[in-house]
């Protein structure tokens, strides 16, 4: 499930820099949502004025029955965004449009969450996923890994990562395909976009291999947008590495 939510900038700077790990929210009357029903992996979509819209995981979520409850057992440090102090946090919140008389009503929930990417910045989280995975090591006497790291976005908005693995005989697989397999390991086959960095740390291009692979996935692979060059932000969409694609009628 994904839900829809405002937060306030400050708030939505805190979670992105993951300061801020647990997000408050209560069930208001006539309210859009029920965060009863949250479950662990649910995603919740936020938008800020400044930050814009970002993404992130559901990872647990706690029910109260006041706020001196939840702050007593959750503490403030991942809670909030501002103020450390429980009894000033309380005030806080109860200051919020409808919510004390809510909280008196229902309870409050602590939701746990894991920042996923931001819409704005989505390029250079990818860009430093893949760069980072990197780690050239020998594994035996026949098997070298890391040298090429990949990143991939998926259409549930979370984010995979790989590294290649050079073998003798040939055996060995590709970042992207690494990167795949750990998706597909995780229920998921559609892919929205794709970073690789090469053994020089520069931006990299799928191999025709991985782009046959990539084709393969989804009838909407042809939509994956890849990354020529995190500076400008230039794409290419893999239709057009694999124009007139053979398999085309048949994924």
């Amino acid at each position: 499930m994904i839900i829809k939510l405002n937060i306030n900038d400050r708030a939505a700077l805190a979670i992105k820099n993951k300061t801020k790990k647990v997000e408050i929210r209560a069930n208001k009357e006539n309210s859009e949502h029920d965060y009863s029903k949250l479950k662990q992996n649910d995603v919740i979509e936020f938008t800020s004025n400044n930050v814009g819209t970002f993404y992130v995981k559901v990872k647990e979520i706690n029910h109260y029955k006041t706020l001196e409850e939840l702050f007593t057992l959750e503490g403030t440090k991942y809670t909030t965004s501002s103020i450390n102090d429980k009894q000033e946090a309380i005030k806080n919140v109860n200051k919020l449009d409808g919510y004390e008389e809510a909280i008196k009503k229902n309870g409050v929930y602590a939701i746990h969450i894991e920042y996923l990417y931001s819409e704005n910045t989505v390029w250079e989280e990818l860009y430093e996923k893949a760069k980072n995975i990197r780690n050239p090591k020998d594994i035996s006497g026949m098997i070298s890994a890391g040298g090429v790291g990949a990143a991939i976005l998926t259409k549930n908005h979370n984010i995979y990562t790989g590294v290649c693995i050079d073998t003798a005989s040939s055996l060995g697989i590709c970042a992207e395909r690494n990167a795949i397999t750990n998706m597909i390991t995780n229920g998921e086959n559609e892919i929205k976009k794709l970073v690789c960095i090469d053994s020089k740390g520069n931006v990299g291009s799928p191999c025709g291999a991985c782009r046959e692979y990539l084709m393969q996935l989804s009838k909407n692979s042809k939509n994956i947008e890849i990354l020529k060059d995190v500076d400008s932000k230039k794409i290419i969409k893999l239709e057009e590495l694999v124009p007139d694609w053979w398999g085309k009628d048949r994924v």
